[in-house]
């Protein structure tokens, strides 16, 4: 005897195992099929009892029996009342699938902080789910998953590549949004020897590109179908009945920084910025021309080299000047460091006094573009929503023209530049140089074996002393 468990299963899908037992009867490796409720055995209706049927026709001795309606394969009549059985299981379930739909619409649609709810599942990231005082459950910011969240979004918005993202949320631990660690650590369990998962480029793509780091809620929905007919579905933000995205939770992204990663995190093929080979590509520039030299490795050279840009252009007169890549990076960072490496790093954040902040004109800006999709769509109620559009723009320029003073606050990271210096990427290490160096000339190279020192010509930035606020 062998026995097939079906707990949790959903009826509505034609379960494995049912087809495992029902293939077991089919083979002669079991002569009598039992089972509880016919209406557990399937609810997909007249097929499935076609199947069960047609397995029955093949072998006359087999014998299938539910137990709860008393029902068996040797009374007569059999096929009938068992169509009318599964037809009707289907049925409810199919009824029960619109109850949850409908269900999920409203409580979706509401507008009323009070009245929105979880719907349950796996919380998004960046977010976990707790008891309302209503009832039911709702969404607050994780504040864990949100530090890291705003980190890695930072990174995007200074232009920080996908990889070094999704590499920044590996090294640093952080659990993904299936994994058991992430589960254990929001039910205040211990993670210890939990798996923490394996964040992927897609996920991270997928994640920050989402509206859910707004606080926005998704749906799915059928935007058109395919030439077999089949639907065409997408995921889309939920919106009140003027077309305006609802507002559910905190954000845990400012819409600024939401809006600055899009173009960066959707940027494909041919026309995608190139990552650049070295920090040092686009400082160097060639002694002989002035054009700017960039690294690059060949096969036959296993450190490369920068090269100037011009010595393969066809008719200029510049020979050309190239310089061997890891000795000038070895000197310049050298020449870095000593300048700036026992000093601390700041993280720098700005406010305006006497006048909206910059997240306030981000926040008009984004309540702007939600507005100017809602007028695209189809239906849209232009006599509610061009008055909202223009006392949105009547207060952005309020915001530009109020006056302010800007006001600058440095928080320490509790690490050195020559520590920040070490661990950051290309990306980084160009933004440390952006504001300390103008250029770095490379002459040719007078006799073999010249110090690279000899070689080079470092054009430091001089800024203009600023108040410390």
């Amino acid at each position: 005897m062998q026995v097939f468990t079906d707990d949790g299963l959903s009826g509505r899908k034609e379960r494995e195992r049912a087809d495992a037992a029902l293939a077991m009867l089919a083979q002669g490796g079991a002569d009598v099929l039992l089972v509880w409720e016919l209406s557990r055995w399937s609810r997909m209706g007249l097929s499935a009892v076609a199947k069960l049927v047609g397995v029955l026709r093949e072998r006359p001795g087999a014998l299938f029996i539910a137990h709860k309606e008393g029902l068996r394969s040797d009374q007569p009549a059999f096929g009938i009342m068992a169509a009318v059985i599964a037809e009707v299981a289907a049925m409810e379930a199919e009824g029960t699938r619109d109850r949850i739909r409908s269900m999920r619409a409203h409580v979706l649609s509401q507008t009323d902080p009070d009245e929105m709810r979880w719907l349950g599942g796996s919380s998004p990231f960046g977010y976990r789910a707790v008891a309302r005082p209503s009832g039911g459950k709702m969404l607050v910011v994780d504040d864990y998953e949100a530090e890291a969240a705003r980190t890695v979004a930072e990174k995007f918005a200074s232009g920080v590549s996908l990889t070094d993202g999704t590499r920044w949320l590996q090294e640093h631990g952080v659990p993904t949004p299936q994994s058991p660690a992430r589960r254990a650590r929001q039910a205040g369990e211990t993670v210890d020897g939990l798996d923490a998962g394996q964040w992927r480029i897609t996920t991270v793509r997928k994640l920050f590109l989402s509206p859910t780091l707004l606080g926005r809620t998704t749906k799915k929905v059928q935007v058109g179908a395919r030439a077999d007919g089949s639907a065409v579905e997408e995921y889309r933000v939920v919106t009140d009945s003027q077309g305006l995205p609802i507002q559910r939770w905190e954000p845990v992204l400012d819409p600024g920084t939401w809006s600055a990663i899009q173009s960066t995190l959707t940027k494909r093929g041919p026309n995608a910025p190139k990552k650049a080979a070295s920090w040092l590509s686009g400082f160097l520039e060639c002694g002989l021309c002035g054009s700017v030299m960039y690294a690059n490795s060949r096969k036959d050279r296993a450190n490369g080299s920068f090269r100037c840009a011009n010595k393969a252009v066809p008719g200029l007169a510049c020979p050309g000047v190239s310089i061997a890549r890891v000795p000038v990076e070895h000197h310049v960072e050298a020449l870095v460091l000593d300048a700036i490496g026992k000093l601390h790093e700041y993280r720098i954040t700005e406010r305006i006094e006497g006048a909206a902040d910059p997240g306030a004109l981000e926040a008009v800006a984004q309540e702007i573009s939600d507005l100017q999709a809602a007028l695209a769509d189809d239906g849209a109620d232009y006599s509610v929503l061009i008055p909202r559009l223009e006392a949105l723009k009547e207060r952005r320029r309020a915001l530009l023209e109020a006056p302010g003073k800007v006001v600058r606050t440095r928080i320490p990271t509790g690490r050195t530049l020559a520590e920040a210096w070490a661990e950051g990427g290309v990306r980084e290490r160009q933004h440390f140089i952006s504001d300390m160096l103008v250029a770095v000339e490379v002459e040719p190279a007078a006799r073999p074996r010249q110090p690279i020192a000899e070689r080079l010509l470092v054009v430091w930035n001089d800024p203009v002393a600023e108040e410390d606020d």
